[in-house]
């Protein structure tokens, strides 16, 4: 025993003494320059073209993408580099390294082009440069292209197709024998665990290799624990043009999942019979094996396990989709934070980053390629998805926390039987043409695809073909009610365990909308208040976990992200994330860690919020009371208000609400909780404006609000301090509030009634524009004398006909024929002050008087000046 540890040292000690670099490997980000457009001579230098200097990674959509005009750019892009070649080694072997570029990239070197077209935005790829190189500078030129392309995926969906070089960029050198870099995905090494158990594991590995045709090569295998020390090592003969297969076993292994995701380190390395290494690369390998069941769930390691987290997409806000990796890696530190185990890629493969924080913090994943709504046109588009398929696969194969590869996302989006029978076929043997794809490449995962129509209309098509089916489901937010989301989900498994018994079933999509700035204490569906979207996930999780043949659920989304074509609360933004698109924490993230988390946790779930309103309960009132909710995985929360114990309440699903009396100024919100005896706690501190029942008080004299007219919800303007819009609510002798008229409504299925989705141009404000009263009188403010400054603020939104009113105040006209539509266009804002002098004890009446059509009015101010 004791040789034997003595032996382990010395090799450890040996490995570590020569793990010198072998292939070299640095990223090329830096000093591009980057042209917009075509360009029909590329080589010659009489071409006369303004070049932008850009790092990547890049995009150019990062800001047409957000603006008021419809589209954004798909077309060329043009990136160029002059840099020196390191020489490394002798007759070395020079690639670039493109961990993405949407969507079709060309590699120009010295004037000459490099290999084929790259196809498809989301996979990573090589090119070798070598014969292409010359001594000296090198010029190197991509083009880019974003442009629309019948036979690429994705053809349509929710989500921007942002064009660039917006991954990272490497150079790599190797010496003449080398692993492949070149290949599909460009990876050269594939690990398997065909036999896994808590006593043993065995392990084969596969390795694709250059080297010539003469000489004896070994492929060398030196495993390592955390601790770097050598658990085994295993040299294998390599024979010209053939792979080669290395075998070996551990005993006792120690196994990866996600409450211990234990990884070993995979050196590969060329060497000779003298040991000279020639090549060398790195993988992680964790050891574990897992199943599902249709009935029961899923299994790692032999522990069932149920799996909640999230989607993800790549973007952050202002930046498309050019991340660093640091945002990638913050991701997913806040997706462990919130308790998440659980990560569907989607829609597409994304940043190594992501997989290798899923590796190394327990995420269980699914990766997918962009096969979304509708088919690549022709065999070609069918083989261009195939190969996209593959080349995700093959690059990403050793990563432990991957169990099932996904073909395809609604891929009926674009009904089928709409598009003809033509189509229809392709469309049938492209699922089958991907599905068999996944078992040739990869036997020891599940086959996935992702549905959103009933179970009975893919059993139908003949689609049902993968292990695995997930359905994207937005029962409470798309139709029907939140008390209808249990009756539904159940009755949803049913019908598709009634097709296929032995299918697990997977909710790949479920949530709804919240913009951050929309606060309501009365939400509804589509509101797009932060406070909907806490009940509906709420509503839920209920179900979730208590449902075994739910396997695994997948919020949509971790994150608000980009879409340009979107009109909702935020345009250009789908903000179903638990996050904003710049990573600030909504209610129902602090929900999700509440229910998920492991740790001692309380939060007050709207802490976010801090400048509040409301108006007095009583005339002259000092205070008004307003709920306070708190989420913890204690047994029980004490909740101090002011310094004021506000009583105990014991968690119901680890939430608890406190109505508080909130007065004028600054309040302090304090909670505390007990869990695992360990004492925890959580403040707010909340600015609260206290507006007068009676707005003639003089022991809280009126001052200033605002209000989201035709609405049940405030709005806080972010890029304006915090200014906070209050509800809307009909005339009160007193007080304020709109005469006559009704909410603006929408009429849907798929949605609330009141406002519209319009994406209104003039204004970051949507909301308040978004909703209005319809055919009002008048608005009343009962303030005492004195001078005021009076806003309103108007729009024209998806209106037939035309409008024309006057306004007066206290009589006064101040606004003549007011056509909306024709002096300022469609779907926009527009907003004027007033100045107004109050001389006797009638307050403020705004009247609203049609000539053609009806009145309007989207959100009031009033200030007092004087």
């Amino acid at each position: 025993m004791i040789k034997k540890n003595l032996l382990l040292l010395f090799l450890s000690v040996a490995f570590l003494a020569s793990a010198q670099n072998i292939r070299h490997i640095e990223t090329i980000n830096d000093s591009w320059s980057f042209y917009k457009g075509k360009i029909e001579k590329p080589f010659d230098s009489n071409t006369k073209l303004e070049w932008e200097k850009v790092t990547i990674p890049h995009s150019w959509n990062t800001q047409d993408i957000l603006d008021d005009k419809d589209g954004y750019y798909r077309g060329e892009g043009w990136y160029k580099k002059t840099m020196t070649i390191p020489q490394v080694y002798e007759n070395q072997q020079v690639f670039l390294f493109f961990e993405a570029a949407n969507q079709v990239t060309s590699l120009f070197v010295n004037g000459k082009p490099v290999g084929e077209d790259h196809i498809g935005g989301y996979t990573s790829f090589a090119r070798d440069i070598t014969s292409s190189l010359k001594e000296g500078k090198n010029e190197i030129i991509v083009r880019v292209d974003n442009a629309h392309n019948d036979e690429i995926v994705p053809q349509s969906a929710d989500f921007s197709f942002y064009g660039g070089i917006y991954r990272d960029v490497h150079l790599i050198i190797t010496k003449p024998i080398h692993f492949e870099v070149a290949n599909l995905g460009a990876n050269a090494i594939f690990i398997r665990t065909p036999e896994v158990s808590k006593n043993l594991a065995k392990v084969s590995i596969q390795s694709k290799l250059k080297r010539p045709k003469k000489g004896t090569y070994y492929v060398k295998q030196t495993l390592l624990d955390l601790d770097n020390n050598v658990v085994k090592v295993v040299k294998t003969k390599s024979k010209f043009s053939k792979d080669v297969f290395s075998n070996f076993s551990v005993d006792n292994p120690k196994l990866w999942s996600p409450d211990n995701p234990y990884l070993y380190r995979l050196i590969t390395e060329i060497v000779d019979r003298k040991g000279i290494i020639f090549d060398r690369v790195e993988n992680p390998l964790g050891l574990r094996w897992f199943s599902f069941d249709a009935k029961k769930g899923f299994f790692i390691n032999g522990k069932q396990t149920k799996l909640l987290g999230t989607c993800r997409h790549q973007d952050f806000y202002g930046k498309a989709n050019a991340v660093s990796d640091e945002v990638h890696r913050n991701d997913m530190k806040l997706l462990k934070e919130m308790g998440s185990n659980f990560l569907r890629i989607a829609h597409y493969p994304q940043d190594p980053a992501i997989l290798e924080m899923c590796n190394k913090m327990g995420f269980v994943a699914t990766l997918e390629i962009p096969f979304v709504d509708k088919a690549a046109a022709n065999e070609k588009g069918k083989q261009n998805s195939i190969n996209m398929l593959k080349e995700a696969i093959r690059f990403n194969y050793n990563n432990p926390a991957i169990v099932a590869w996904n073909l395809g996302n609604e891929t009926t989006m674009k009904a089928p039987s709409k598009l003809g029978e033509e189509y229809t076929k392709h469309f049938i043997e492209t699922h089958k043409a991907l599905a068999k794809t996944i078992k040739e490449e990869d036997k020891t995962r599940s086959s996935y695809s992702v549905f959103f129509r009933e179970p009975a209309y893919q059993d139908k098509l003949g689609i049902r073909l993968t292990e695995l089916v997930g359905y994207n489901k937005y029962y409470g937010w798309y139709i029907e009610e939140l008390e209808d989301i249990d009756k539904n989900l159940r009755s949803l498994v049913k019908r598709t365990l009634e097709i296929n018994p032995d299918k697990p079933f997977i909710l790949s999509e479920y949530g709804g909308g919240a913009d951050p700035r929309i606060r309501s204490y009365n939400p509804t569906r589509f509101d797009f208040s932060v406070d909907y979207q806490f009940l509906l996930h709420k509503a839920y999780m209920k179900t979730i976990l208590n449902m075994p043949e739910i396997v695994g659920a997948n919020v949509w989304n971790y994150a608000d992200f980009q879409v340009e074509h979107r009109k909702d609360a935020v345009p250009h933004i789908n903000n179903k994330g638990l996050v904003s698109a710049s990573r600030e924490k909504k209610d129902a993230y602090y929900f999700y860690q509440a229910v998920l988390g492991k740790k001692p946790f309380v939060a007050i779930a709207s802490k976010g919020w801090t400048k509040r309103s409301g108006i007095a309960d009583n005339q002259g009132g000092s205070f008004t009371k307003q709920p306070i909710t708190v989420v913890g995985n204690g047994k029980n929360v004490e909740l101090f208000f002011n310094g004021n114990s506000q009583g105990k309440q014991t968690f119901d699903f680890s939430t608890a609400t406190f109505n508080v009396p909130f007065k004028q100024g600054q309040n302090l919100v304090e909670v505390v909780s007990e869990k695992d005896g360990k004492k925890i706690k959580d403040f707010a501190i909340i600015d609260f404006t206290l507006q007068p029942k009676n707005l003639k008080s003089k022991i809280n004299p009126f001052k200033e609000i605002a209000i989201n007219v035709g609405s049940y919800c405030y709005f806080i303007e972010e890029d304006n301090v915090g200014y906070l819009w209050m509800p809307d609510k009909a005339y009160e002798k007193g007080g304020f509030g709109y005469v006559d008229g009704d909410y603006l409504r929408f009429k849907s299925k798929r949605r609330n009634n009141v406002g519209v989705d319009v994406s209104v141009k003039g204004t970051k404000n949507d909301p308040i524009f978004q909703t209005q009263v319809i055919g009002l009188k008048a608005y009343k403010f009962d303030v005492p004398k004195g001078t005021y400054e009076l806003s309103l603020s108007l729009a024209e939104l998806k209106s037939r006909g035309e409008n024309v009113m006057d306004i007066f105040v206290n009589n006064k006209k101040v606004w003549e024929n007011l056509n909306l539509k024709k002096e300022y266009g469609k779907d926009r804002g527009v907003t004027k002050r007033f100045l107004i002098s109050v001389d006797d004890d009638n307050g403020i009446t705004i009247d609203f008087k049609a000539t053609k059509g009806k009145t309007r009015l989207s959100g009031i101010k009033l200030r007092k000046v004087n």
